[in-house]
């Protein structure tokens, strides 16, 4: 191979790796900065579900203090592309309906009915890992999740747990 031709190759897999590592880093940031309540409040149409995750213990009404961000929930953690392919889809749609649809118009007490399409048990179990194993020591929770971890069951974490996060959200909805 001809020293001009190596050359040329090595400049373009230096500048892809160089705008792949960029790329990244961006994609990083725009997730972690668009990832809690401060970012998905901002648009007034999730100001109850803001105002009930605060009161929740999921939202920091804990004695750790500690609070869950709403993409920890609210998309799934199986990999990387179907957790980007997910928020991508899921930003897209919610731009496009605050912007150009009749927010008022939203059922959201038929949302509330449906909770396993807008949280995902790999977000669950990203933070509540042991679950399995900390159930199986104890029988009065492992009666509850014994068809689950067995997948005799088609229902999700929050088929059972449907408040998860929200503390009184059907109520706040309401108003």
């Amino acid at each position: 191979m001809q020293k001009a031709t190596w050359m040329r190759w090595a400049s373009f897999l230096s500048i892809g790796v160089i705008v792949g590592i960029a790329f990244s880093f961006i994609t990083y940031e725009v997730a972690e900065k668009t990832a809690g309540a401060g970012f998905c409040g901002s648009c007034h149409t999730m100001e109850p579900f803001v105002s009930t995750f605060a009161m929740h213990v999921h939202g920091g009404n804990n004695k750790y203090g500690f609070q869950a961000r709403c993409n920890d929930c609210h998309l799934p953690h199986d990999g990387l592309g179907d957790y980007l392919f997910v928020k991508a889809k899921a930003s897209i749609n919610d731009v496009w309906v605050q912007t150009f649809d009749n927010t008022a118009k939203i059922d959201w007490p038929g949302k509330l009915k449906e909770p396993g399409r807008f949280v995902y048990d790999s977000g669950c179990l990203e933070c509540h890992a042991n679950l399995q194993d900390k159930s199986l020591s104890n029988p009065r929770a492992f009666l509850p999740h014994r068809m689950y971890f067995a997948q005799t069951t088609t229902k999700t974490c929050a088929d059972c747990h449907s408040n998860v996060g929200h503390k009184h959200l059907a109520e706040h909805i309401k108003e």
